[in-house]
């Protein structure tokens, strides 16, 4: 399964969901540097669409290898953030590129001082927190939009999409079953070349688990219960990746790993995308 290397004939999608609720409003400290959610929300998908750009470029300029969706989900509504069609192809978006800002964040220096330290992001989506979480209809919308791609003629053979979703965790409209169901619907999904990947990313207050990527299942049993039923909606690794995984995680680790990242590190974040994406480093 996913043996498919992505090209322009065979391209793949990207959905990068984000919960933009009120309790996005709460401070994380996300890698060395401390924020709102929201903020870490924002930052965190404009820094992955700038890079799936980025990785589509060549001398020719930029090719279209995969179409990105950003959905945003709070106050009883799910948005398409970069298009209400849903997906861009990567070649318009680069087309549109909006112009780099400075922003600063409270970030702990090696002496333990803090330091504000400035960034430069394009600002592809702004930091949002009002309203309750509908993750459950996002997840059902998000199908929808996999199911659509993945039956287009074009893109049966492709590397299957890849969702990640932004989250504290705590959805509003369902119980935790009927997240778990939305979520396996979501992962039935796919190409001929395997399931839809899931990959939640969880942004917790609770600094008492350290952040990890690609946990264990005993990894996960100190975490709390909103960290637990996310691992459990996320797609399990599949095998081949099994071997890239194990040299990322620093300590020895044994599959299976989960597709999650929690309270992780814009280098982390890149360094799941760069698993969960693999054949984008190979791509035509």
């Amino acid at each position: 399964m996913y043996p498919q290397e992505i090209t322009r004939r065979h391209r793949t999608a990207f959905i990068i969901a984000l919960d933009q609720s009120t309790s996005m409003q709460e401070e994380v400290r996300f890698g060395h540097l401390k924020m709102s959610k929201a903020e870490a929300v924002a930052y965190t998908a404009n820094i992955l669409i700038t890079e799936l750009i980025d990785r589509s470029r060549r001398k020719d300029g930029v090719r279209n290898y995969y179409d990105i969706a950003v959905v945003g989900y709070s106050d009883d509504e799910v948005r398409m953030l970069l298009s209400e069609d849903g997906f861009v192809s990567v070649k318009s978006l680069a087309e549109r590129i909006p112009e780099a800002v400075t922003i600063s964040f409270e970030e702990s220096m090696p002496d333990k001082t803090t330091a504000l330290v400035k960034h430069h992001i394009h600002p592809w989506i702004e930091p949002k927190a009002e309203g309750n979480t509908p993750m459950y209809e996002a997840l059902l919308r998000i199908r929808e939009m996999v199911e659509e791609w993945c039956e287009q003629e074009q893109n049966r053979q492709s590397f299957p999409p890849i969702v990640f979703n932004i989250t504290d965790g705590e959805a509003s409209d369902c119980d935790d079953n009927e997240l778990r169901y939305a979520a396996d619907m979501l992962r039935r999904t796919g190409t001929e070349d395997g399931h839809t990947l899931l990959i939640n990313i969880h942004l917790s207050t609770d600094l008492s688990l350290p952040s990890m990527i690609f946990p264990m299942a005993e990894e996960l049993l100190s975490a709390n219960r909103y960290a637990r039923l996310l691992a459990e909606c996320s797609s399990l690794m599949p095998e081949s990746f099994n071997a890239e995984i194990g040299e990322l995680k620093i300590s020895a680790s044994t599959p299976p790993y989960r597709a999650m990242g929690y309270n992780a590190s814009v280098i982390e974040l890149l360094s799941i995308i760069n698993i969960g994406s693999r054949s984008i480093t190979n791509m035509e």
